[in-house]
């Protein structure tokens, strides 16, 4: 599992490397869609969580979730780096890389172990924090690469380990924050470069259980593409291409509900 991990971050690290070469010095000012950052500001926060990682920063401990850092700690590492070349911060990255891709080399055998150093002193497992650094290189590759409008890489390990990590997220969606009555049930049927079939159903004590629905209440149809662009709170569910059959009304409160991390 922790292996899969490191190799779906090292692959998208590397991605973003391979693009960040090709990009036009106009280009960096690009806006992203994240509000405020641009394609310059999106190296920036790797290039910052990354030498956190490898012990080339100082770091300070803040709170954390199991989804990311708070705002204000990942917004210090873009502040800190604006006045700084994107050459520099390139090669902070590259060299922030290198040294994690190294460390990386053994691993510890239960994932569930405390991982040895997190953004932030977060309270991570090494399945958290692997798992966390896939999603979190991934979508910023997909924000660089919507920017300067280059795609690529969704059918990457990168794009599989996040794909499938928002699906198994899709029945605390349903059950938790949508929490309709008990017997409501979701197909989420995902297509493209990630294929997935994703099912809640309300039991009676109102949790949503996974599970493929016979007949649903609901079913949602998008790409993988973006289905991870909502999950990511990256563009509003009416800015995507995405179909509604059934409940239309429950399908867009559970599509107005689906953001995850940001």
């Amino acid at each position: 599992m922790l292996q899969t991990y490191v190799d779906a971050w090292r692959h998208s690290g590397q991605a973003v490397l391979d693009l960040a070469e090709d990009v036009a010095d106009h280009e960096w000012m690009l806006s992203t869609d994240l509000p405020g950052w641009t394609v310059h500001d999106v190296l920036a926060h790797l290039a910052h969580l990354e030498a956190v990682l490898a012990g080339q920063v100082p770091d300070t401990e803040v709170d954390a979730t199991a989804s990311g850092v708070v705002s204000t700690y990942t917004e210090g590492g873009v502040q800190t780096r604006r006045t700084h070349s994107t050459s520099d911060i390139l090669a902070e990255l590259r060299a922030a890389l290198a040294t994690r891709d190294a460390d990386l080399t053994e691993l510890p055998e239960d994932p569930s172990t405390p991982a040895d150093r997190t953004p932030g002193a977060a309270p991570w497992t090494w399945e958290t924090l692997l798992r966390n650094r896939v999603i979190d290189m991934w979508c910023h590759e997909q924000d660089m690469r919507r920017a300067l409008d280059r795609p690529g890489s969704l059918d990457s390990p990168g794009a599989e380990v996040t794909a499938r990590t928002f699906a198994a997220a899709m029945p605390f969606v349903l059950g938790k924050k949508v929490a309709p009555g008990p017997g409501t049930s979701v197909h989420w049927h995902i297509t493209g470069d990630i294929p997935l079939e994703v099912g809640a159903t309300v039991d009676d004590e109102g949790r949503a259980r996974s599970g493929a629905p016979d007949h649903p209440t609901c079913t949602i149809t998008l790409s993988s593409q973006a289905f991870c662009i909502v999950a990511a709170g990256r563009r509003r569910p009416e800015d995507v291409d995405v179909e509604i059959t059934g409940d239309e009304d429950l399908g867009r409160r559970v599509l107005a509900s689906m953001t995850l991390t940001i």
